[in-house]
């Protein structure tokens, strides 16, 4: 049996920015980068997308009308602003994650989006991404200074079991549960926005 490129060429996995943006915008959609390396993403249940899709207009609908210009973006790639103090080479190799969701001040004409722009990050987490989503990202979004993270939790049927509320402590580098919500998100974030929806209707068609 042949061994895969990565066994025998570990550099075969890793990609700067020139690269991953020269990439295809389906293969773009399908990948996150961590320090270079790139990270595969499963494709999302048809639940998760319902989700998702009733989340960001929830969150659309409750934009304040005064104040700053925010924006509600699904699945658009996150580029982090502080580098990892450990990664090799920190002038060649980034990190860019996908969340599912992304509240934040809007972007100027065609920018990039980077964690700078974010205030509230949502991931919907299924039982193929909960470490990923419960772990690495919340490290890495605290370490973003992302002030508010919510993590939508599906059971084994992906119905909605939970949502958990996330909020950076006093360091400004982890995050704190500040509470789990069951029944209804019922929860106000940054710039004033007060959201209150039932899970059912998160759930539907």
């Amino acid at each position: 049996m042949p061994l895969p490129a990565w066994a025998t060429d570990p550099s075969s996995l890793l990609i700067t920015v020139e690269e991953y943006e020269a990439l295809p915008e389906e293969v773009c959609k399908s990948i996150e980068v961590v320090d270079g390396t790139v990270v595969f993403c499963a494709s999302p249940s048809p639940r998760h997308q319902r989700v998702l899709r009733n989340l960001t207009r929830a969150l659309g609908d409750v934009r304040p009308s005064n104040g700053p210009c925010v924006d509600v973006l699904p699945n658009t790639g996150m580029y982090y602003v502080e580098q990892n103090a450990h990664a090799k080479d920190k002038g060649r190799w980034f990190t860019m994650r996908r969340p599912d969701i992304s509240v934040l001040y809007c972007l100027e004409g065609n920018a990039r989006l980077t964690s700078a722009n974010v205030f509230t990050a949502v991931e919907i987490a299924g039982s193929d991404s909960k470490q990923r989503d419960f772990q690495d990202k919340k490290a890495e979004y605290a370490g973003q200074r992302i002030p508010m993270y919510l993590i939508v939790v599906l059971d084994a049927d992906d119905a909605i079991h939970s949502v958990e509320e996330y909020r950076l402590d006093w360091s400004g580098r982890n995050y704190q549960l500040a509470t789990v919500h069951y029944g209804v998100l019922d929860t106000e974030l940054p710039e004033g926005m007060k959201l209150s929806v039932a899970f059912s209707d998160l759930e539907s068609v």
